[in-house]
């Protein structure tokens, strides 16, 4: 007998992961408990599709990064992006974008940061952030 997989909700983007109080959340299943990401529609535990919001403090470490380059200027220049995977405190992994240098070795705790406005690729933008950061006291 094999476990179900994490189904990815079709159309639903990580925009919904941000509350009107600017929280970032994540789901959970309300028959088991677990725990996923935002773009996660059915459990990969129990298979339930009765998935909630929940609060999320938001932090956590990078998993894998990489600069990009993307167009966007109408003169023609790239603007260059930092996409990353995230393990938050929690335990799901979200797909997001960073702000700041990332770390050489890799690691580093980060912060969910918000834009005023959201990019067009509806993710959350995540802050990397040092040990010294007034976010981790």
């Amino acid at each position: 007998m094999s476990l179900p997989t994490a189904t990815l909700a079709a159309g639903v983007s990580d925009n919904g992961a941000q509350c009107a109080d600017d929280m970032f959340t994540i789901r959970r299943c309300a028959a088991c408990d677990k725990l996923f990401g935002p773009l996660i529609a059915a459990c990969s535990a129990c298979a339930s599709d009765d998935l909630e919001w929940v609060p999320s403090s938001g932090a956590g470490s990078i998993v894998s990064s990489r600069r990009v380059h993307r167009a966007g200027d109408p003169h023609g220049f790239s603007t260059p992006l930092i996409i990353a995977i995230v393990e938050l405190d929690e335990g799901p992994w979200v797909y997001t974008c960073l702000e700041g240098e990332v770390p050489l070795i890799g690691i580093g705790p980060v912060r969910v940061r918000f834009q005023p406005s959201p990019r067009r690729d509806g993710f959350p933008v995540f802050e990397v952030a040092d040990r010294g950061n007034r976010m981790f006291r």
